[in-house]
């Protein structure tokens, strides 16, 4: 049978290759000294649409449940953590260190047209500070570090450089949300359409249309003083320097560039935004910033800023970049062969046990099969050992390797 479009079954390799994956970055979060938080697959949608953007609320999952309430399942997980934190972490000391590796879903187009993906993600929640923003995207770089990923770039921008140009301009509030969709996909065609339709100034028009190329180090943010003057695009230029200055701290340089041209599709951020890329996909494969209102909107006020990296890109780019970097070294295993009689079958279950104890992991062989079948189920898994009880020695175990085939008695206490 089909199952919906845009899920997926995972296999037990796929799994191991997702576990792995989840291992390594949870370590991180773990050693940053952040908490983890599980929160619900699905709640009210007009919880979950507090600062969502006109794209993310096309692309939320709904139903109605059997009180009539519209329902959605979670699209990211940020604002259910700032649900939690301003409504039952508020007299906590701050900052909160909170992290999540879960589900979520959405009707996407990006990945495959998934609808359900797995992100991994941190929130700081209490604090307004350069040095947070900072933190965290240190972070995000040391998760893709710790992945096994070594071409990439955080690119760090500022929601205000864009709101700042769009205020100094004199369009219509459509006009800016139709500017802000075309520069969000990166579709400049689109954009310098909808900038013909207005009487905007040929130098205004300029600089929005370069905005998507202005990426860089340092010397992007002198160009971009050299060519704005409203004071709300300056003050978020300041701000980026101060970021990308404590980066340099951390020693992250070569991972930051600056990208004016960033917008992301949530309305919650109000300052420091990033995201990360790599040579291998076309789309980022992690993203964040800063977001000081959205507590407020379930009731106590406290400035926040994380990121979230989506897994099944990650392994995309993992696997393009070294498509053995999610290889495991396959545990031994053991196959516990026995002659099919009652005695036997005890004797085979105290074994079992007894070697699952030792830490080993042992499948024990149930059905009438000859000892030649097993040997080829062995081979076709990939397990290592078939252990034979000794009808005549209670003590004694016939170990063979199953590619070999080569045997040898060994004593079973």
């Amino acid at each position: 049978m089909n199952i919906p479009k845009g899920l997926n079954d995972l296999l037990p390799g796929e799994v191991l290759k997702r576990r792995l994956l989840e291992n390594r970055i949870r370590q991180v979060f773990t050693q940053w000294a952040y908490q983890e938080v599980i929160t619900p697959t699905f709640e009210f949608y007009e919880t979950l649409a507090n600062g969502a953007g006109t794209t993310m609320k096309k692309e939320m999952i709904k139903f109605f449940d059997r009180e009539s309430n519209i329902i959605a399942f979670r699209p990211e997980m940020t604002t259910s953590i700032a649900r939690v934190a301003s409504t039952k972490m508020q007299y906590m000391p701050k900052p909160l260190r909170f992290y999540y590796i879960g589900n979520v879903f959405r009707y996407d187009n990006k990945v495959g047209s998934q609808r359900e993906f797995c992100q991994a993600g941190v929130e700081l929640i209490g604090i307004n500070s350069s040095k947070l923003d900072a933190e965290v995207i240190a972070l995000a770089v040391e998760c893709l570090k710790n992945s096994g990923l070594k071409k990439f770039f955080i690119d760090i921008g500022h929601i205000n450089f864009f709101n700042g140009v769009m205020q100094s301009i004199k369009i219509k509030e459509k006009r800016k949300l139709q500017t802000k969709e075309a520069i969000l996909n990166k579709d400049f065609v689109l954009l310098e359409k909808i900038l013909s339709f207005e009487n905007i100034e040929n130098k205004e028009k300029e600089f929005i249309l370069k905005m998507p190329t202005l990426r860089g180090r340092e010397e992007v943010l002198e160009e971009a003083e050299k060519m704005i003057s409203n004071k709300l695009s300056l003050s978020a230029l300041e701000e980026i320097k101060k970021v990308y200055t404590l980066l340099r701290d951390y020693g992250l340089e070569e991972h930051i560039l600056i990208d004016l041209g960033i917008i992301r599709d949530f309305d919650y951020y109000t300052g420091i935004i990033f995201e990360g890329y790599t040579d291998y996909l076309g789309f980022p494969i992690c993203g964040g910033g800063r977001y000081d209102n959205l507590c407020s909107k379930f009731g106590e006020n406290l400035p926040s800023t994380g990121f979230a990296i989506g897994l099944e890109r990650l392994i995309m780019a993992l696997e393009r970049e070294d498509i053995n970097s999610l290889n495991l070294e396959r545990p031994e295993q053991y196959v516990l062969y026995y002659q099919n009689n009652e005695d036997n079958f005890r004797k085979a279950l105290a074994v079992a046990k007894d070697l699952r104890k030792k830490g080993l992991i042992v499948e024990l062989e149930v059905g009438k099969r000859e000892f030649a079948e097993v040997l080829k189920y062995a081979r076709s898994k990939g397990i290592k050992y078939i252990l034979i009880l000794d009808d005549n020695q209670s003590n004694k175990i016939k170990k063979v390797e199953a590619v070999s085939g080569k045997e040898e008695i060994i004593n079973y206490e």
